[in-house]
């Protein structure tokens, strides 16, 4: 028999993206379980009819936000029966192909202890504000109590994963993501995202992963020299492997770019191809670099 998949959800006034959202994984789980974390809006109505139209129950539960999105993650762990989670976010969504590929890994999955990756995918903002990315995230693992989320905000279930002896498996399958679209919701964005941040640094200091983001989201702030000095930790902390390594050197030369040190971020950028030279954020900087030095 196939291993049952809950999807897990947890949304706070996301009306306006949940419907596209549900709508484009909700027949391909056999259970969907929605944590909503004090939305003013219809959220909860819409999570409810959508998994009353494919014929689930309405598992929608409410939750106290605490400051912690990997407390709510864990409550919806704590609902769900599948034996294997798959979760998103209410603004991510499946284009049709990555849909048949998300389909048919699905289909295909047995009694195995493994983390699927696939590819976080945020187009550029309209407002010039938020370029495009794409990164790898973690979004497909068994069901174990072993296996819970970790951190605040930018939060993790590999540690656990690996932990409980899980391995990771990437994939290509792309994931659409539309969070950081309008600036105010962007800035709302980036304020939370760095008060948690701060919160998390303090309780764990010195934690590579989130002086990364910590630096990431003060460049997202326009904060550059805040960014630089997160950013430097980070890479000293961070292991010789990480896959976070290159984008902390691509964020650390735009940084000093930002600064005006324009030979501090052409030394960096020269370093860090020389370790990654196919990193087409790397080798774009680098030619704008060269060129504003022409």
């Amino acid at each position: 028999m196939a291993p049952r998949i809950s999807l897990t959800m947890i949304a706070r006034d996301e009306e306006a993206s949940l419907g596209r959202s549900l709508a484009s994984i909700a027949d391909l789980v056999d259970e969907i379980v929605f944590v909503d974390t004090g939305s003013q809006d219809r959220t909860r109505q819409i999570a409810a009819a959508v998994c009353d139209r494919h014929g689930q129950p309405a598992r929608v539960i409410e939750f106290p936000w605490r400051d912690d999105f990997s407390a709510a993650r864990n409550e919806c762990l704590r609902h769900a029966e599948g034996e294997w989670i798959f979760w998103m976010d209410g603004d991510d969504w499946f284009d049709e192909p990555n849909r048949r590929a998300l389909a048919r890994l699905l289909a295909g999955l047995d009694h195995e202890n493994a983390v699927y990756q696939m590819i976080h995918t945020s187009p550029a903002a309209a407002d010039g504000g938020h370029p495009a990315t794409a990164a790898p995230q973690d979004r497909l693992f068994r069901n174990s109590p072993d296996i819970r989320w970790e951190g605040r905000v930018h939060e993790q279930i590999a540690p656990s994963a690996i932990r409980s002896g899980a391995i990771l498996k990437r994939t290509d399958i792309a994931i659409m993501h539309s969070g950081y679209d309008s600036e105010c919701v962007r800035r709302r964005k980036i304020e939370r995202n760095l008060r948690l941040l701060e919160m998390q640094n303090a309780e764990q200091p010195d934690n590579s992963h989130t002086l990364f983001y910590l630096g990431m989201t003060n460049a997202m702030a326009q904060r550059p020299a805040d960014a630089i000095a997160c950013l430097l930790r980070a890479l000293e902390l961070l292991p010789p492997r990480s896959p976070f390594r290159p984008r902390g050197y691509l964020m650390l030369a735009d940084c000093w770019r930002l600064q005006g040190d324009v030979k501090r971020a052409k030394v960096v950028c020269e370093n860090a191809l020389a370790m990654y030279p196919d990193d087409a954020g790397l080798v774009q900087l680098m030619q704008a670099l060269l060129s504003a030095n022409t």
